[in-house]
């Protein structure tokens, strides 16, 4: 097919914001919205559409909706997990059912571990959570100090020991057990009302510790060959095994209502109830962040915990979770109880767990158009992040052929290469089952140009021509708070997604030569001069703009990084706006 490049845009905007997206978190997912206009414009309705970096299965939706067939696969047990949840078709009341039904059975389960005394009158109501906070011991007098109080006395965060002048540094002051600070339960006018920790609360919370069912937690252990066992200092606060970072309450919560779960009998229903469970993990650890103003979202891609976070009641997130499943649906399958999709079309997804560089179930030439979105290079690793949620769904991933640079142990040695390799071999499967003539986006981002000849490389040597038929810059909208601190952390907060063609048997690929090492400051200077409103509006864009150039014109820059183009930046009278991220000229 001789595809329409002057209907897809350069600068494709799609915030992260739908219902979709929101319903399950997964690293770096793609928007549906973002895929679309890809998918539409490289096949036509019924073609097959591959990704075998799958993750979440974003391909697959956007390939559903646009009347196309996908064929996924990954590595990722969660990914699978997700994307089955995503599009097992069930009708509203009878998922509004079986919620209710499973929460009532786990409910009864539970017990009053959820009680608490309401204080303005002593009646036993169940909380919504509770605030726990870190407690750190002075090295210089012993002094313990409770962080939540002490931020709270302070209007920040505390500056020395309020005992001694001795300085309050967290990372060498000594941990003390955590406490329950503060707790929110239903007042008696009806809204949510904060108190104090009562004698019945620790009560309720011992309780919960001694409960025999602690040792029935679905765990894993986070063990040292981990990239985020070093990165997140997990042994440091004993903080190895998964069912550590829920609250003893939390899961035994957790338990029940998995348990409940797994005896509905509908396969859909219970794949659908499964879906939401894992969806609220992150937020029903400690990984919670508390915040005086709103509560923070658990960090995906971390293990961090606070220092002062939440113990949030399982059963209102739980709740509130298959309500956005039931508007994720409502987006996919249509309102009313008959789903608006064919009813085979959740056949017309198929996920298989296979790596990258093996992808034997899939024959030479029997896929029209590929859309993939790979690992950024060491940026994250899913498989460590989702040993969270696959502990409950029983099976892990493989970690060892993911397509990931080690930074820290024994895996740090030829790590860069191992990747490339791993890349190289991944899009050469992608050339032996894609049709003659056909073309493959994939989504890229990283702050390092080194990265991104290795993604060139990987990419010529597959097989591919050379020259991308089309690159496009992708902003996700939401920026993270690094993010937003791009101009002084070196943080990419756009990718690229640069779509390349499967030569014709009959086409000389005249342009498959390989790339020259490219003049940075040059094509940074290039960059800088020729900017408009739509390309200064952040450094990222900026950024972006010279990896385009140097993509098309075969140049490597394997010496580029995000601080060459904001130091050129400053130079040239440019500021950052630390609230937006935003790029200012100076007047």
């Amino acid at each position: 097919m001789s595809p329409d490049l002057k209907s897809l845009p350069e600068s494709i905007t799609a915030p992260r914001t739908d219902a979709i997206y929101n319903c399950h978190g997964y690293l770096t997912k793609v928007p549906v919205a973002a895929i679309r206009p890809f998918i539409e414009t490289f096949s036509a309705p019924g073609e097959v559409v591959a990704d075998f970096f799958a993750g979440s299965g974003m391909t697959g939706i956007a390939s559903v909706i646009s009347g196309r067939k996908a064929v996924l696969s990954d590595i990722s047990v969660l990914g699978q997990h997700i994307a089955t949840g995503y599009l097992a078709e069930v009708s509203p009341s009878a998922l509004r059912a079986a919620a209710h039904s499973v929460m009532q059975e786990a409910r009864g389960r539970v017990g009053d571990l959820y009680k608490t005394r309401r204080s303005a009158d002593n009646v036993i109501v169940e909380l919504t959570r509770i605030v726990w906070s870190f407690t750190y011991r002075c090295p210089s007098c012993g002094h313990q100090i409770v962080y939540y109080e002490r931020i709270m006395a302070d209007g920040g965060s505390a500056e020395t020991c309020p005992a001694c002048p001795q300085p309050f540094v967290r990372r060498k002051w000594h941990r003390g057990d955590d406490v329950p600070v503060e707790v929110v339960a239903i007042g008696k006018d009806g809204r949510l009302a904060a108190q104090p920790v009562s004698e019945f609360d620790r009560d309720m919370i011992a309780t919960a510790g001694a409960d025999p069912r602690q040792r029935e937690v679905p765990s894993l252990t986070i063990t040292e060959d981990r990239e985020m066992y070093s990165r997140s200092g997990l042994a440091k606060v004993g903080m190895t095994e998964t069912a550590r970072f829920f609250s003893p309450r939390n899961a035994i919560a957790l338990l029940e209502l998995w348990r409940a779960i797994d005896a509905v009998d509908d396969e859909n229903l219970r794949r659908k109830l499964r879906f939401a469970f894992t969806a609220i993990l992150p937020r029903a650890s400690k990984r919670y962040q508390w915040s005086p103003l709103r509560p923070l979202n658990a960090q995906n891609q971390t293990y961090y915990i606070a220092p002062v976070y939440y113990e949030w009641n399982i059963f209102e997130l739980y709740e509130r979770k298959v309500d956005a499943s039931l508007r994720s649906d409502e987006e996919l399958f249509g309102g009313g109880e008959q789903p608006l999709f064919r009813p085979r079309s959740s056949r017309d997804v198929i996920y298989e767990l296979n790596s990258a560089s093996h992808l034997n179930h899939l024959r030479d030439g029997s896929v029209d158009y590929i859309f993939t979105d790979p690992p950024f290079g060491s940026n994250i690793f899913y498989s460590d992040m989702s040993l969270f949620h696959e502990a409950w769904l029983g099976h892990s991933t493989d970690h060892q052929n993911e397509a990931v640079v080690h930074t820290t142990g024994s895996r740090k040695v030829g790590a860069a290469e191992r990747y490339e390799s791993l890349l190289r071999d991944a899009f050469s499967e992608a050339h032996r089952i894609l049709k003659d003539g056909r073309y493959m986006s994939v989504v890229f981002g990283n702050s390092s140009g080194r990265i991104w000849g290795l993604v060139q490389r990987a990419l010529r040597d597959a097989g591919f021509k050379a020259a991308p038929v089309h690159v496009a810059i992708l902003d996700k909208g939401q920026r993270s708070v690094k993010g937003l601190n791009s101009g002084s952390e070196g943080v990419v907060t756009v990718d690229l997604i640069l779509t390349v063609k499967k030569p014709d048997r009959s086409e000389v690929a005249d342009d498959a030569r390989a790339p020259s090492n490219g003049d940075t400051s040059s094509l940074i200077r290039e960059a800088v001069s020729e900017l408009s409103a739509e390309k200064a509006r952040n450094p990222s864009y900026v950024y972006a703009h010279v990896l385009t150039k140097a993509i098309q014109r075969h140049l490597l820059l394997d010496d580029l990084h995000l601080g060459d183009v904001l130091v050129a930046l400053r130079k040239a009278g440019y500021a950052i706006d630390s609230k937006t991220g935003l790029m200012l000229k100076a007047a």
